[in-house]
């Protein structure tokens, strides 16, 4: 099963460790080198990964536009450098704030907003990456962005910490949230866990640890963790192909049967993509766009 495995596999990633060592600890257990993922997490987080494999990897922008929801532990009275309780404390202040401040600033900091990114963070400016202008103590204007985040649902919380599920648009930082939260508080706040629940459209409960997945490989057998291609893309429309539309797909060509059901069925101001698969096996063929001027142009061609 291992090396002619195609599709995703949805990895509960422990803390401790980096996102590019489950891409290795992967490798190895699968028996193939093609093996991506489809979103960082921190070596501090924990949870979801859906990490691609083989003609997987070709999946990867279609997951990577996906919103996120996370499980946030946050530690007021701490301002760090890293905004996380990693990060070297750069103040200390007294945590006053009652639960129902806690609550009423918390639910206000839903929605859109365009705020400052994390000075420790990946975003390349002039080809160099923040933290790397950081970690040299170089100046650097930090750009802005904007983020979203909603469905803010409240866990628990003690004297100085709390606890909250959140969704998050592609690219937002939950240690940007927290970071206004313990602003809004007056006290300062970082985030001291992370667990990511949920990678759209997949839950945290569908993924598997590193060692179950591994036992499943030696006994020859599929669990949830194992998302086929066919099954990689839930919210993309489909159509089926057999005999010359499909050979002509794998051509790279697009059919005029295959055209005409295409024109039916892809609504522009909905679809992006329209997936192809194979009517006898169902083996997902082919990703389809509309490409203004062009018409329907072959965006990906999966080879087995």
């Amino acid at each position: 099963m291992n090396n002619t495995f195609n599709g995703l596999l949805l990895v509960d990633k422990p803390s401790g460790i980096s996102s590019h060592d489950v891409v290795s600890r992967l490798r190895r257990i699968m028996g193939t080198r093609s093996v991506g993922h489809s979103g960082t997490l921190d070596p501090m987080a924990s949870g979801l990964m859906a990490c691609l494999i083989n003609e997987g990897t070709k999946l990867s922008q279609y997951i990577l536009e996906g919103d996120k929801g996370y499980r946030v532990r946050i530690q007021f009275g701490i301002r760090t450098d890293t905004l996380d309780v990693t990060g070297e404390t750069l103040e200390t202040l007294p945590v006053t704030h009652s639960k129902d401040d806690l609550l009423r600033e918390a639910f206000k900091l839903s929605g859109e907003m365009e705020v400052e990114v994390p000075i420790y963070s990946a975003i390349k400016i002039q080809g160099k990456k923040l933290y790397e202008y950081a970690r040299e103590e170089q100046e650097v204007v930090i750009p802005k962005k904007v983020m979203n985040f909603w469905d803010i649902k409240f866990l628990d919380c003690g004297a100085d910490w709390a606890e909250f599920d959140l969704r998050c648009s592609k690219g937002s930082y939950i240690r940007t949230w927290v970071d206004l939260l313990g602003k809004a508080l007056g006290c300062g706040a970082a985030m001291s866990a992370l667990r990511r629940t949920y990678s759209a459209p997949y839950l945290l409960e569908q993924a598997q640890t590193l060692e179950d997945i591994e036992d499943c490989v030696k006994k020859g057998t599929f669990s949830s963790s194992f998302v086929k291609m066919d099954m990689a893309l839930p919210q993309i429309k489909r159509i089926r192909v057999r005999g010359q539309d499909q050979v002509l797909l794998g051509n790279g060509q697009i059919s005029h049967d295959l055209r005409s059901q295409l024109i039916a069925l892809f609504k522009p101001e909905e679809d992006q993509y329209i997936q192809v698969v194979a009517q006898e096996t169902g083996a997902l063929l082919a990703l389809i766009g509309l490409e203004p001027g062009k018409g329907f142009v072959l965006r990906r061609v999966f080879k087995y």
